[in-house]
């Protein structure tokens, strides 16, 4: 089976918050039941390796940035190729007593991530307390070339924050980050055969999006393979200030530049709106989440980002690859879609799929990309459904009853029932559905923010269950309609509010120009026209 690689780049702090509960997603959902083999083809998104003590190793094919400080107890190597050991006398070519050695204490792990070493039941810990940063609860290990720390900037300083876009644009440009970080990128390339492309995602309100505008920039230059990015912004309030015109001027300069070297890109955040300020979070029927807390808002995130890349990923039709995808959704120069999410999957307890769509009212889904909702009609859309087995359709004639008068009782697999429901209630609308039978499967440190009144698998009841629940049904999909001009218009009218970047002196120190502001602005106007439905 051929791998189809796709290279996954997390540049940012919140953006490796999502990282982490993607790749523990991924750990989670592994099958080693050789009678039960996974529907996921994990060679995609994982390579495998061979440690200094012969040891076969399966990392995510991933290079992450985050700033000094952030990192905590990791090691910048990882743990999976420590070299071994050396005699002291070997280690050094001077004499111990004529050094003096300055050392930092090293970084405490979280109970949870301690347990892994010890491998000590994931259920007794108490996850959500001891979070402050995403290295408190990474499951996985990293290939020694996965982590990258930006050493002039410290995570969470107030003297010299990494908060201009332009800070990121100028480190790029230094040798000492391009060339080391771009050798990494070839290193895996190098390893690949059958390269599908790069998943991104990225901070969008700090220093770390011209990073990612000038990463695109090269992948596209150098490899020219589909890029499909995720501009990201933590849905934590802030009071109103300053700063929150240098988001929205970088989260616009971000946009513009990935729109122009993604091949696809979908903004996310848990906050229906987020200009001037974070506004109401999204509402889940069956969760309860806060947004304030990085460690849920970035949960919803990856399971929305987990399911929808289900598409290029199934092992059922290898075929099937990114540039699919893409090709779908930027049709007529629109590169920006957004991006869904139903979780859990409506399905009542002891009900079958035809009578749950068929009983079900309003919009099917959650939108996660700001200043926008996402209509049931009119669109291009990518959609992926898991967790609804064959066996849960409908009933067989003899006990079928009323479901018989239905006409989706014609239906005789999950796929084509939900893409009859598809066709009836999205109008004028393009879809493509992928669908496999294996739900997500739940466990720490993922997030407790189900209802109780969501089963142990995922099904929805009408009383409170004691339960803790191990597996639910999910859809996500990515969307693209003429809602997404309200986004563009939404970030045009604030940052139209910035009469002159000459206020924004960082801005300028850093090198950014009134004629760029000016460009982007006018981006902005023309992105959203582009989305505009116009019927003579």
């Amino acid at each position: 089976m051929t791998s189809r690689e796709v290279v996954t780049i997390q540049l940012g702090h919140y953006s490796n918050f999502i990282g982490t509960h993607w790749w523990n997603l991924q750990e989670t959902n592994f099958s080693y039941d050789p009678d039960n083999p996974s529907e996921i083809n994990h060679d995609v998104l994982y390579r495998e390796g061979e440690n200094l003590q012969k040891q076969i190793t399966y990392t995510p094919r991933l290079l992450l940035v985050d700033l000094k400080g952030a990192c905590g107890y990791l090691k910048q190597e990882g743990t999976l190729y420590d070299a071994p050991e050396f005699d002291r006398e070997n280690k050094f070519l001077w004499e111990d007593e004529k050094v003096e050695v300055s050392s930092e204490k090293p970084a405490a792990k979280s109970p949870f991530v301690a347990s892994l070493d010890e491998k000590l039941e994931l259920e007794s810990f108490n996850v959500e307390n001891d979070v402050n940063s995403w290295v408190d609860y990474l499951a996985p290990r990293f290939h020694p070339r996965t982590l990258n720390i930006i050493r002039q900037y410290e995570h969470g300083s107030m003297v010299q924050p990494f908060d201009i876009f332009t800070y990121g644009k100028n480190l790029w440009n230094t040798e000492q980050f391009s060339d080391d970080f771009s050798e990494r990128i070839r290193a895996y390339m190098e390893e690949c055969d059958l390269m599908q492309g790069f998943q991104i995602i990225v901070d969008s309100a700090d220093g770390f999006a011209g990073v990612g505008a000038s990463c695109m920039q090269y992948l596209k230059d150098e490899y020219g393979k589909s890029i499909l990015a995720f501009p990201c912004i933590d849905s934590k309030k802030t009071e109103p200030s300053m700063s929150n015109m240098i988001k929205i001027l970088n989260t616009a300069l971000c946009w513009q530049h990935v729109g122009e070297h993604a091949s696809l890109y979908s903004p996310l955040c848990c906050g229906e709106t987020v200009w001037p300020q974070i506004g109401d979070p999204r509402a889940f029927n069956h969760l309860t989440y806060e947004p304030e807390l990085k460690y849920h808002s970035s949960a919803l995130l990856a399971t929305a980002l987990d399911t929808l890349t289900i598409r290029y990923r199934r092992k059922e039709y290898p075929n099937v690859v990114l540039s699919d995808l893409c090709a779908d959704l930027n049709k007529l120069g629109r590169k920006a879609a957004a991006t869904s999410l139903t979780l859990p999957f409506p399905m009542t307890a002891k009900t079958d799929l035809i009578d749950v769509l068929d009983e079900f009212e309003g919009t099917l889904w959650t939108c996660l990309t700001p200043n926008c909702e996402i209509p049931m009609d009119k669109n291009m859309q990518s959609i992926v459904l898991r967790g609804i087995p064959e066996e849960r359709l409908k009933r067989p004639i003899s006990h079928a009853m009323k479901q018989m008068s239905k006409p989706a009782y014609k239906c005789s697999t999950v796929h084509e029932m939900m893409t009859l429901y598809l066709a009836c209630t999205c109008h004028a609308s393009a879809t493509y559905l992928a669908n496999i039978s294996s739900p997500l499967n739940i466990k720490p440190p993922y997030p407790k923010i189900f209802n109780n009144t969501v089963t142990e698998t995922g099904d929805i009841i009408r009383w409170p269950v004691g339960t803790d629940v191990k597996s639910v049904p999910v859809m996500a999909g990515l969307h693209s309609g003429n809602s997404i001009s309200t986004m563009y218009e939404s970030l045009h009218d604030q940052l139209s509010r910035i009469r002159s970047i000459k206020k924004l002196h960082a801005f300028i120190e850093s090198g950014f120009e009134e004629d760029e502001f000016k460009e982007c602005l006018d981006h902005l106007l023309d992105c959203k026209e582009n989305y505009e439905d116009r019927y003579v």
